[in-house]
Order: C-alpha cells, then structure tokens, then sequence
C-alpha cells in the first residue's frame, strides 16, 4: 500500500460555546388541532426554518407520494409490501461503490486493520483504496492513477499508519448476501458479483469543500470531487480492457460533524449558490445533500453513459460532543425525506464501536460493521430494486398527557434494548415545548410492533411541542456509550454479518412536532 500522508487529520476540535438553548429547545411550531402529525408533510421546508425539521407550509409534498404517509416514490413500491413494483435488476462485471465524506470515512481510529485477504472476487485499484497521494489534515493534492485492478484488501494509508476502512466490510458483505440470500431468487444475478470501492474523503473538510467544485480555501490542493470523477474515469477503462461492463452503483457518504460543529459555533457556510451558480440555492446542510446526490448522478453518467440512478447512501452522525443537539443529524433525515431514493438514510451510528481516547472516531469493527450496514442497504435497493426506509417515524398524535408515535420498522417488531447500546433516560426520548418548563417523561413502553407511547408527567398545554430522539449528548464527553448521543429502540432484523456483529437497525436521530 502506498503511503498517503504523514500528518495526522481529525475532525475540527469541539468548541465549548453554550448555545443549546437556541439549537435544541427553542419552541418552532404551534400545535396542531386534530392532535396528529405526520413527520414527513413536517420535513423538506428545512431551508427555510431555523429549527431543521422545518415547519413550513411548503412541506405537505412530501408524504403524499408513497403508501400510508411513508414519503415513497411511488414507482418504488412501499418496503413493507414485496408485490409492489421494483426496479429489477441489470447485471454488470464491474460494480463501482465511491466512498466520501470526513475522517470517519478515511478511517482516523481504524486500526488495527482486521480485512488482510480478500474472500470473493470484489476489487480495488492497484495505487489502493483510497487512491491519493500528498494528504494531509487539509486535503490531498494528487490522485494516484491506477492501472489494474487487485484484490480488496485494507491496510491503505491516509495520516501515515494503516487503517480499516468501511470499504472491505461492505463489499464483501455485499457479495456474502448476493451468494447466500439472493442467489436463485433474484433474477439475472450471477455467481459472482464483483464490487469494486475506491474512497476520496478528506479529514475534517465540510460539504462546501466535498462538493462539484470545491472550496476556494484550499489551493493547491485536489478537490475530493474531482477525484472521484478520475476514479469513476480509471475504473471504465479498467473495466472495459479487462472486457467487463462496468456500473457505479451508488456513492457513500460518512460525513456532517464539521458542518455539525459549524452550526453549533454560528460560522455556517450556508447559504451558499447553487454548484449550477444559482445565488442561495443550498440554504442548509439538507439542500446540500439534495444537490450532491444529483451532482454526482449527473456526473457519473457523463462518463459511463450508465441509465441506472446513483443514490447517495448517508450514515447519520451521532458523533458530536460540544452540544446535547444537532442541527445536521436532523438534516440528514430531512434530504431523506424530501429525496425518496436518491437521498438514502442507512440509520445512526451511536450504537458503533467509538474510539474512547479520541472520543470522535469509529474503531476498527466500528468501520467494518458500519459497512456492513451500508451493503444492506445496497442489497435492497440494487438487488431487490426496493427502497430503502430506515427505523423513524411516521406518526405522532397525542391523547392528553400520551404521545404515540408510530415507525417505519423494516423488520419488526420494536425492542428496548440497554445491554447493546447503555440505557439513557427514557430510553433516548426528549419532549420539549415553549413554556420553558416543560412537563417531564415519566414512562417509555413498546405497545405494538410499530408503536411507542410515551407519558407525560403532566397534558402539555404550551406551543412548541417537539419530541426528540438521540438528541442528548452530554458535552464535553465522547460519542457513542456510555455519555453520548443515543436512544435504545431497535427493530429485530437478523441480517447475517460475517464476523458477528449485530445488525438491527436502530432508530434514526429525530426532532418531531407533537400536536
């Protein structure tokens, strides 16, 4: 593997200013008065809003489109019924997955590497996974052509030590579910399908500088898009002399805590024009994703000539520690929401092994297992052609001192579980309101596969009511257990992982109106 950089990058220090009281309990709505809500018609005004659950008026478009509220396109079929409509399936000898975002995505605390042989046949350029050179906490100011493919292995270098990305624990979990789960039931599907991963995430760089473009303060150095331009470019040619057809698939994103922390300090780089240099088009960390997945799909298939979508698949943060809320993790649900299919939501990560020395980064099974999570997804949407809807919710309604929320649960039924994620107050669930006292939660209890009721200690009578979920990191202290953002609801998927690791999905970060 080659050396890519001697300087160690991390995410942008915590900042300490105490600004929680504007970003997570500031009232934003009035309460409805048929005591329901559903959170989809509550998403896609985020722009606008300084709450990111965005309360406009111009939000209704959103759940309109799919079955029971679900925000789903609907020539995409709803998750919970297999005899609606699915985009089948087309076969290609090469399937590229590019792999972006911050230090979580090139690994800071992925070591020691665990992936030293490649199990299948999945890929990855011979100038390695992460194919850039010259890197530093800034940037990388060149790519490393390829010219062959080899074998997926980890042990690539980004801050000069060898680490274990996501790339090997997706791919190969990928192929594992092709061989032992799709095999013979989806049409078309061989016996051998090939991933190929290559990554051009940056340390610390906020979406301005992962973008169609760049940023214009850091010159001399590579943009992270770009590179996967010359990537997508390389792989086609690879491919086709190797006489293999050749698709990307999908690109992923691991990414949002310098935007996080951005916002947390009131130094946000949005608004900002439009990569089509529209003046304000990207308002907020949501109008961003929107605008990335598109970027990227247009670009790929300028190259490839490619017809297949490329969705953007998004891991939701839970790694912050300056403030009990975050502004992004909420936004990343939102661009799911507004982008059915294009914006793709794989679930949180507070329940993935987290670096406690630096207090910031996932560990090296906290990599893998992460994706893991990423080839589930892949696997329901490139192979069963299906959407894919994450644990959040779809329904709030109250009944006096009684929230009911009920979720989109891809596999039920709930579970409270606080032996794999540690036990939080009321299980992760917040309610607030304007009153500035708002009445406390005195019970959380599972009542129905889907549903969750959660008693007040009091009716609720002030304007601004909002439940949150995972909204509740202690500061100052580090992700993940035992003081960091989380909740303890899951569903009971039984994915099967290759190496052990549990594979429920757990429920998304959420900030929701209460009629």
């Amino acid at each position: 593997m080659r050396s890519h950089h001697l300087l160690p990058g991390c995410i942008r220090t915590a900042l300490i200013g105490l600004v929680i009281s504007v970003l997570g309990f500031a009232a934003a709505c009035e309460s409805s008065g048929d005591h329901r809500t559903d959170p989809d018609r509550s998403a896609g005004a985020s722009s606008h809003d300084d709450r990111p659950n965005g309360l406009g008026a111009d939000a209704a478009s959103s759940g309109a489109a799919g079955g029971e509220g679900d925000g789903l396109p609907p020539d995409g079929g709803d998750p919970s019924n297999p005899s609606t409509p699915a985009v089948p399936y087309v076969d290609f000898g090469v399937n590229h997955v590019l792999v972006t975002g911050q230090s979580n995505s090139v690994a800071n605390s992925g070591t020691p590497v665990l992936s030293t042989t490649q199990p299948y046949s999945n890929l990855m350029f011979d100038t390695g996974v992460m194919p850039m050179t010259q890197c530093d906490g800034s940037g990388c100011r060149a790519f490393d052509p390829p010219s062959s493919f080899v074998p997926l292995v980890e042990g690539d270098y980004f801050f000069g030590y060898p680490v274990e990305t996501s790339a090997s624990g997706m791919a190969n979990e990928i192929t594992h579910l092709a061989k032992e789960r799709y095999q013979g039931v989806i049409a078309g599907l061989p016996d051998d399908h090939s991933v190929l991963v290559s990554l051009h995430g940056r340390s610390g760089n906020t979406y301005w500088c992962l973008r169609k473009g760049g940023c214009d303060y850091k010159p001399g150095y590579l943009a992270p898009f770009e590179q996967a331009m010359l990537e997508v470019s390389a792989a086609k040619e690879l491919a086709a002399a190797a006489g293999k057809s050749y698709v990307v698939r999908a690109v992923v994103a691991i990414h949002g805590e310098s935007d996080h922390y951005s916002y947390t300090a009131g130094s946000e780089e949005f608004p900002m024009p439009g990569t089509d240099g529209t003046p304000g088009k990207i308002q907020s960390y949501a109008d961003a994703l929107v605008e990335w997945q598109a970027d990227y799909e247009t670009s790929v298939k300028a190259i490839t000539g490619q017809s297949q979508a490329v969705p953007l698949f998004i891991s939701q943060i839970s790694g912050w520690n300056d403030a009990p809320y975050s502004k992004v993790a909420q936004f990343q649900l939102d661009a799911h929401v507004r982008a059915p299919g294009k914006v793709v939501l794989v679930g949180p990560s507070y329940h993935l092994p987290t670096d406690q020395n630096d207090c910031r980064h996932f560990t090296n099974h906290g990599e893998r297992r992460l994706g893991e999570y990423f080839a589930k997804v892949y696997a329901r949407v490139i192979f069963e052609g299906r959407p894919w809807e994450p644990l959040r919710p779809t329904e709030v309604t109250r009944d006096g001192a009684v929230i009911t929320v009920r979720f989109h649960v891809p596999v039920p039924p709930l579970v409270i579980d606080t032996e794999r994620v540690a036990e939080v107050a009321s299980y992760g669930f917040t309610y607030t309101d304007g009153s500035g006292a708002p009445p406390a939660i005195t019970n959380v209890a599972v009542t129905g596969p889907d549903t969750v009721k959660i008693t007040l200690g009091s009716v609720p009578t002030a304007e601004g009511k909002h439940l949150m979920y995972a909204q509740n990191q202690v500061p100052l202290t580090c992700i993940g257990t035992p003081n960091g953002a989380r909740g303890n609801l899951r569903d009971s998927d039984a994915t099967p992982s290759q190496h052990g690791y549990d594979l429920h999905n757990w429920a998304v970060n959420f900030d929701v109106p209460v009629p």
